[in-house]
């Protein structure tokens, strides 16, 4: 009976740690699942793109930009078409590490590393992505 108890007592601290005589408890490990309440759609990319080009200069538009993709999810084919809205490619690397994060098809944002021009910039973003994973 006490062998029993003793391997059911060892098979319940499995997750746990022993520390200074002290057993701490590990959390368990969940998947974190993001969920996006507001999923941009083609009609409202073309509005939001209208918006930004309607600004004169780049930091105008950009501030534009950040405040109409605000609170959006985007797929990654439109992050290109909004960071099309920009002239400077300093511009269009800026809005694309700035919707990384709100981008559903992560695996597929290759398409928004390919519109940057310069392999530098490319090469920039791909960094960024690396290192917010």
């Amino acid at each position: 009976m006490k062998t029993i108890i003793l391997l059911l007592g060892m098979t319940m601290l499995v997750g746990c740690n022993l520390l200074n005589s002290s057993i701490i408890i590990d959390p368990p490990n969940f998947p974190t699942i993001n969920v996006c309440e507001n999923v941009a759609t083609d009609n409202d990319v073309t509005v939001m793109k209208e918006k930004i080009e309607s600004q004169a200069f780049k930091d105008e538009r950009m501030e534009r930009a950040k405040t109409v993709t605000n609170d959006y999810c985007f797929e990654a084919y439109q992050v290109v078409n909004i960071m099309d809205s920009f002239l400077f490619e300093d511009a269009k690397l800026e809005i694309a590490k700035h919707l990384y994060e709100d981008t559903t098809d992560k695996e597929n944002y290759d398409l928004a590393i390919d519109a940057l021009t310069h392999k530098g910039d490319r090469d920039d973003l791909r960094a960024y992505i690396a290192n917010y994973n």
